[in-house]
Formats: structure tokens, sequence, C-alpha cells
């Protein structure tokens, strides 16, 4: 919302000849556009320290000889080196910021007069120069009626036309304007309603035809349909980095390079490569009106606008973007412009222009598969109606594609507080039962310690400076479930003010005071999640095995326990140009750091597309660079900026609120934790990391006959467990109360990490000391710890939730999973005999995996793929949110439908290890009440007759679309 400054980056000078009198100027009038593409403020200083201060000077030496108060522009050479001022977050990797030069196809005469001189083209210039005064440069700004943050969305303000890639091409009547902004809406609506049209008559033929087609014959079908397409994805980073961008003046930049930013996700390697993104399109871009797409179209063109790629005109007017009004031109009024509702036409005009290319592609793609077909006969769209139903996937993917990952394919994402507390709840629950294991389970917390100290890092670092790391990576799961907790709140404090106020919202007017303002404090606190969660991942990512090997490190405790000095090796890239080129993983993961409010970074939705893509398409042991930890955090990063989008989505916009007001002014406890400064001392940080890896971690294991020694070596590592997270508990405890907690919610907080303290945990310990006490359960304990791996992950499954969950009240299609508030033990729940579901043999294996009762049944792990599908048989359907992370949500049916899961899908291994899938059964049976015994073996030629076994052929039917090759 926050309109960031267009710093571009730097550009070199040329210089001309043009006579202007012969009065000699004083240096300090002559404005040299290449010092203010590096900073606006440079622009009365007559030598710039840039990297073209060679040129810059020629230039100036040529304003004196000439007589010439002139501003020189140049459109030569290439951008430098994009990294410098390197700092410990960014771990010199600063995200990209795309270079703002805007080429032109023509001069009107709002342009500046720019004259053309190829007699000073001095050594290693090869285009040519230009010259303008600064008078001409002043006189062709066109002043928007408002210049505040909100409305430079819609025009460029006039400090910003001082450089040549905001210069407006010309300015149009209102009469022009609004017809050309009736025409595309009419061009655009025609082509939608002739599209619905052909696919309710015949979208069976349009669906075969493009599926029966091989890859090569659909890029010849598109080249010959819309020659104008781009023959390769991501041309928005690309782009950022040719020189045809770092150009402007008079280079004329075409058409076809238009259109190709206007709808930067669309390409021919996209379209070929899985039919299910044409239909997709078709089905959404028809299904939804031009007004239901239009806030998304403009989030494409964020990064483009503020780096100026575009020819424009200008009015001063603005477009209605809502409505049965929509594209209509309208008086610039402040209420409006500022909540959204209409937008300035420079801007507007380039969303109607996309939307009018777009379905105008898609019409001719569409008539080309109709060839040869007699419309006037009834055809058929019951497959084509099924398959939109069930949703899209990638090729050789069970999970239905994220709809974040995938916004352009999917429905036109919106605003909605009910899926905003799903995703926060689901969230919350994932994290809340990774806790309950890290402190309960200690194979499952021997796990986690292991997958962190991995790579180069934790072999060249102290063993204090080890400690230090660890007890910081484990800490922050725990920052990161309260900061869900609090994101939560929000959320429903929002829902509350949004039930309270619903009749008083509606598009096109002022939202009630009290909900925007519950609105902009929820807004600031997820994009301070954004930049949190970023500046975590920066700081981690050297560490972990697929990147440490590129850097060198040196602690630093004087600075703090966790502080280090990184160094990059000799040889590895730091210019993000080559960056790209040389490896794109890493480039990708440096723009995931970047700042979700500056407007020349990358969106990180485009960059969490990418990265899938990449990962897709990769090796294996390119993919294993990007491990668990990495794409667990990725996962948050991902869910916490689509609720930053869906926030922003809003219509009417709320208005942008200023964090110090909002800690002010607000007692909740979400604004209450913004104020600490720190949980953890360096010295808590330091001793209990060590003591963690010396008592626990390292400590003997028990094994083999459980005797004495068994009991003994059990018991030590469970006290060391249980004081590592007594410590961890201390100090934030005397924090919150520092910072005005109440003594309420300081219990609430820290419940999470108190697990040794609940009736559950204490019943699971006697448990494992009773059955080292029976001598009858010797052989069956001897059978069940056959490896390593599995000694402890035999835990009570019956785990129940460490705090009471609310239930969530949603509408049928933005479902939250649905929790009891109380703490009635599952089976208790139950009246009379327990009901079995029989499933399918794949379940039932996967089942028994979740569930073991042998040894050979503990020791094994099971596929991804298999996995996803016993899941489907059971009722669940998959759909991929971001990162690692899917969800498993059970469809409807009856009073026991609804709710859904996390679980990650593992990388670069695509096994779930029996740890990983042992605490997946417990989980289930958490959330939905699983227990082995509730699942027997379908028998198809038999029927029940008393009653209690069922066989539900809509569970067992898979509910996925395959799609193709």
């Amino acid at each position: 919302m926050v309109m960031a400054p267009r710093l571009a980056a730097v550009e070199q000078l040329t210089t001309a000849h043009e006579s202007y009198g012969e009065v000699e100027p004083k240096l300090d009038e002559c404005l040299f556009l290449s010092q203010l593409a590096a900073d606006p403020q440079l622009h009365r200083k007559g030598v710039g320290k840039d990297v073209g201060e060679r040129l810059v000077q020629r230039g100036l030496d040529t304003v004196k000889q000439e007589h010439i108060p002139a501003a020189l522009y140049s459109a030569t050479q290439g951008r430098q080196t994009a990294v410098s001022g390197c700092t410990a977050n960014t771990l010199g990797m600063i995200p990209h910021e795309a270079p703002s030069q805007r080429d032109r196809n023509y001069t009107p005469e709002t342009m500046p007069t720019l004259q053309q001189i190829a007699s000073f083209l001095g050594e290693g210039l090869s285009s040519p120069a230009y010259i303008t005064s600064i008078q001409d440069v002043q006189d062709a700004a066109c002043a928007p009626p408002c210049e505040c943050n909100d409305c430079q969305h819609g025009f460029y303000a006039v400090e910003e036309q001082i450089r040549p890639c905001f210069w407006y091409n010309g300015e149009l009547s209102d009469h022009e304007a609004a017809t050309l902004a009736s025409k595309y809406v009419y061009q655009a609506e025609g082509d939608r309603q002739y599209l619905l049209k052909c696919l309710s008559s015949h979208g069976d033929i349009i669906m075969n035809r493009w599926k029966k087609k091989s890859k090569d014959k659909r890029q010849a079908l598109l080249s010959e349909e819309v020659p104008d397409l781009c023959e390769e994805r991501w041309i928005i980073p690309r782009y950022c980095y040719m020189s045809e961008s770092q150009t402007g003046g008079l280079k004329v930049r075409s058409r076809r390079r238009r259109y190709q930013l206007l709808q930067h996700w669309l390409s021919m390697e996209v379209l070929k490569s899985n039919p299910a993104v044409l239909f997709a399109l078709l089905r959404n871009r028809t299904a939804y009106t031009l007004q239901e797409w239009a806030t998304f179209d403009g989030r494409q063109l964020i990064l483009s606008w503020a780096c100026g790629h575009f020819d424009n005109e200008f009015n001063k007017k603005c477009v209605i973007m809502h409505g049965s009004k929509y594209g209509e031109l309208v008086e610039w009024e402040p209420g409006p412009a500022h909540r959204a509702d209409i937008l300035g036409f420079p801007k507007a005009r380039l969303i109607l222009e996309g939307q009018t290319y777009l379905l105008g592609v898609l019409r001719d793609i569409v008539d080309r598969l109709l060839d040869g077909v007699d419309m006037n006969k009834p055809g058929s769209s019951e497959k084509w109606q099924q398959m939109t139903r069930l949703g899209f996937r990638h090729s050789n993917e069970l999970e239905l594609w994220s709809p974040y990952t995938n916004q352009a394919f999917s429905s036109p994402p919106v605003f909605s507080i009910d899926n905003l507390i799903s995703i926060a709840q689901t969230r919350l629950d994932a994290a809340g039962d990774h806790l309950w294991f890290l402190q309960t389970d200690p194979a499952y917390m021997r796990r986690h310690i292991k997958t962190i100290c991995q790579g180069e890092f934790y072999r060249t670092i102290k063993k204090e400076a080890a400690g230090a790391v660890l007890t910081t990576a484990i800490f922050q799961d725990v920052i990161s479930y309260w900061r869900w907790t609090w994101v939560k709140n929000e959320c429903e404090h929002v829902k509350s003010a949004r039930d309270r106020f619903r009749s008083n919202i509606y598009p096109g007017e002022a939202l009630p005071v009290p909900y925007d303002r519950s609105l902009g404090a929820l807004e600031l606190l997820v994009v301070n999640e954004v930049l949190n969660r970023a500046e975590y991942f920066g700081t981690m990512l050297p560490q972990r095995p697929g990147f440490s090997y590129k850097w060198t490190f040196k602690w630093k405790p004087e600075a703090s326990a966790t502080s280090f000095q990184l160094g990059r090796r000799q040889n590895e890239a730091v210019d993000q140009a080559q960056l790209l080129k040389d490896d794109p993983l890493e480039w990708c993961l440096s723009q995931m750091q970047a700042e979700p409010d500056k407007q020349t970074n990358y969106d990180h939705a485009i960059m969490f597309a990418f990265l899938e893509n990449y990962l897709a398409t990769s090796s294996s042991q390119e993919r294993k660079r990007v491990d668990e930890l990495l794409h667990r955090n990725l996962s948050d990063l991902a869910a916490c900026h689509e609720m930053l989008v869906s926030i922003r989505l809003h219509r009417p916009q709320n208005v942008a609120r200023d964090i110090e007001e909002v800690k002010r002014t607000e007692t909740r406890i979400a604004w209450k934790g913004k104020s600490i400064p720190g949980y953890l001392t360096d010295e808590d940080i330091i001793q209990l990391g060590t003591a963690l890896l010396r008592d626990f971690q390292n400590a003997p294991l028990p094994g083999g006959k459980k005797d004495a020694v068994w009991a003994q070596r059990t018991q030590s590592i469970r006290s060391a467990l249980e004081a590592f997270w007594q410590g961890v508990g201390k100090s934030p405890k005397f924090v919150f109360e520092q910072c005005n907690f109440t003594e309420e919610e300081i219990q609430d907080t820290l419940r999470i990490i108190s697990a040794h303290l609940t009736p559950e945990y204490v019943e699971i310990v006697e448990a494992e000391r009773q059955e080292m006490l029976a001598a009858d359960e010797a052989a069956k304990w001897s059978t069940s710890t056959v490896s390593q791996g599995q000694w402890d992950s035999k835990i009570d499954s019956a785990i129940r939730p460490v705090s009471p969950k609310a239930k969530i009240k949603s509408r049928p299609a933005e479902q939250a999973r649905q929790v009891t508030s109380d703490d009635i033990p599952i089976a208790e729940l139950h009246m009379g005999p327990v009901p079995k579901h029989a499933v399918k043999k794949r379940a039932l294996d996967m089942i028994s995996l979740m569930f073991p009762r042998t040894g050979a049944e503990s020791a094994k792990g099971i596929d991804w793929d298999p996995f996803v599908l016993a899941m489907s048989d059971l009722g669940f359907l998959a759909k991929n949110v971001g990162g690692s992370a899917i969800t498993f949500e059970r469809r409807a049916s009856g009073k026991d439908g609804g709710g859904k899961i996390i679980f990650h899908k593992p990388h670069p291994n695509s096994k779930i290890d029996p740890i990983m899938l042992h605490s997946m059964g417990k989980r289930m049976t958490k959330w939905f009440g699983w227990e082995r015994d509730l699942f027997v073996l379908e028998d198809r030629n038999k029927n029940s007759k008393n009653g209690r076994t069922t066989y539900n052929k809509g569970i067992a039917k898979s509910f996925l679309y395959e799609i193709g090759k």
C-alpha cells in the first residue's frame, strides 16, 4: 500500500551539441539525468561520483565549451554491479531493484525536446546521444491531481518525471481517454461472452483437441495465433537485467514487448507444457468478470509501473474500477481515490489494455481449436464442466496446485476474513504439534537437532557457538507459534468488527471507522510478519548445507551470542544478474528477503512460483539444497505474504496506519508482543544449547534389554530435555511481565512450552516406566525397538492439545479446521459401538505404518505419492499452499465432515521417514480421532448387515483430475 521511492540503477552519460546561446552557465545549473537515476537529490550537482564519472566529466566539459545549460540523457551501456553495502541480515545478497528506464515510440509536444548529435559519441559509446534543456523537462511534466502514496499507484509524481523513464508520451483529452477506456472494456467483455458461449456449447471439443496435441503442435498453434507471446516464462526477472530495460529516450520499444510485460506470467512455455493451464485460464477468465480480476491485474503491474517499463499517455482523470460502471472516466476525488474505488487513468489504462489483450489471445486460441466445427449444431460440455469442478494440478503431481503460486490460473484472489483465520489456525495447529513433539518425544527432538546441525557452517564454528545457534533455531519455532497466535487473534478482532458493521460495508463507500482501524492494524501486523520472517530466512540461509560452502564464518560473541562475520568466498557471484545465470536457486532465495512494500522488488508470489518451477525441473542433488528447515520457513513466509496480499485486496481499501500509533492506541496482546525487544539473554542461549548438545543429543541412548541401564539412560535423556524447556521458559516470563502482559496472558502464552507439566506428559512417562517394569512385556519391547530410529517413537497416540482450541465458524467454501473447545479425549465422545471404516488396501497399509504394532512396521516409512493417494481414499483432498506445505482438507460428509491439516512434503527424497510418519499419525488422532482399529479392509462383495462396517464409495474415489502428459 505504501509507495516506496522509485530509485533506478546508475546509468551512463553521453552528450551531444546543441546551441542555447552565448551565456556561460554555472555548473549547478546543469542537470545530469544519469545522476538523477541514482539519487534525485543530486540534480543540482555538476559531477557525479557513480560508475559513469568519466563520461559525466566529459559531458560537463562539453557543456562548458558549448555554453549549454542542459539536461544530459543517455541510452548507452548496461548496469554495473547490483550488490553493494551488504549487511549481515541480507548476507551480501541484497534484493534486486529493477532499473527504471522507459523507451519511447514517438516524441509528442508534452515530451522534452531532444536533439540528437552524433558528432560527440566518444570512445566506447555506440548509441546516439541527446540533449534537452532543463526548462523543457520541467514544462513537459504533467501534474497529477494528488501526489500521495495511494495516488502514485495511478499517476507519476512531478518530481519523478524529471527522469526519462517516467515521461508521458503525450496528454489525451477527456474524450480520447474515455473513448479508449470504453473501447477496451467493450472489446474485452465481448470476447469474454463469446468464450463463455463456446465453452458452454463445445467445451468438450476444446478440451479434447488441446489435450491430444503434443507440446510441439501446441507451440506451433500458439506461434501462429499469438505471435507476440513470450517464448520463455519469467520475463520480468529476465527483462530487468536486459539492456533494453536500462535504456530510454528515443529507442523504440516494440508493441510485442509491451504485451509481454502487460501479462508477464503468460508464456508459450507454460501454455504448451501443461494443458491444464489453458483450461484454467479459460474457466477462470470467463467465470469471473473484468471487475473481479481488476485488483489482481493491477498488482501484476506494480513493478513495471514503478520502473517505467511502459509507454503511456497522461490524463488527469480517473477510471472506475468496480461495479457496473467499470471503465468509466470520472473526476478525481480524494475519498474514492484513496479507497482504490477509482484509479488514475495512466495506470488504469494499462489494466484495461492487459485484460483486452488476454481475452483476445484466448479467443484466438479457441477459434483455432474449433476450426471446422459447425457452431450451429449442438455440442457437449459435460466433461468440461466435470473437469472444472475437480480443480487443476501441475503435470506429474497429485496435489492440486497452489492458488498462491498460480494466482493467474486460479480464481481471482479476494479478501476473506474467514479464510485468513483458517490459514492462521492451520499454521498454528501445525506449529503447536511440532512444539509438543519437541518437548515430549526424544526421538523427534533428536531428529530435529540432527536436521539443524548440518553443513559446513556447523563443522567450522565452536561448540559454544553451535549451542547458541541451536537454541536460537529451536526458540524461533516458539516465537513463530506465538506470532501465529497473535495474527489469529487480530484476524478474529477484524471478523468481530466486520460482523458488527457488515451492513455498512459496500464498494464505493467509506469503511466504518472501527472496522477500518482494525483492518489497518491487521495489515500492519502481517506486513511486519513478512519482514521478520524474510529477515530470519536471510540469516539462516548461509548456515544451511546447500549454501554454507559459499561463505566463511567467524563467531563474534562480543556482539551477540548468534553474531557471525560472514565473508563471501572468492569466485562466488554477488552480482545479481550474474547470479541468476550461475545459480538461479540462490538468486531466487536472495529475492525472498526483499521488503514487500518496496515496489521495485519482485513480488514474493512470483518468486515462490519461480522456486516451485525450478525445483520441479531440477535434479535431486539440486533440490536437496533446499532442505527441510528452509522449506518450513519458506512455507510460513508464503502463508504470511498470502495473507498480506488478501488484506490489501480488500475493497474499499483501508487507511494505512503507523506502527507507533498502533502500539500507543491498541492494547491487544499482539501489540504488547510487538514491544518485546528480546526473549533470551546471550548467556541463556549459549548455556541452554551447549547443555542440550552435551546431555541430550550426544548422550548414550537406551537400547537393547529394558533393564536398569536402559531405565537410567531413558531418565537421563528425558531429564535433559525437560531441563532445556524449563530454562527456555524462565526469561520470557520476566519479559512478558515487563511488557504489561496480564497474568492470564502470561500463562496462556507460556503453556505451549510447558508440555512437561501437563497430565498427558506424566501419563506418557508413567506408561514408559510401567512397560519397562513389566517382565512379560519385555519381548514386545525388544521387537518394537529394532532400530535406533524408532526409539521412544511409540508414545501414547491419544495426544491432545496443550491449550484449548476454539471452534471456527466458517462459510462452507472457507471452512477452517473444526475442533472442539473442551478437553475431552476423542474416545470418550463415542456412545456405544464405534463404527469401522472399510478402506482400500493402500489406505490400510498406510494406517498400519502410522500406528505400528510390530518392529517391522515401526521401521518402515512411505513414499509421498502413495501417502497422498491413501489420504484421498480416506476422504482428504490435497492442495499445495506454498513451499513444502500441503493441506489435506477433509471433504464434508455429514456432521463429521470438513477440517484440514498441514503436512510438509519431504525434500529432496520423497520418502516420509518412520519418525515423521508416526508423528503424523498422532496428529491425525488428535484432530480427526484416527486409531488403527477404526479401519478395516474393504470387501466389495460383502454388504454390512449389522451396520457397524461401512464402505463409502465417495471416500474411496479419487478426486484428482488426471490431465495429460
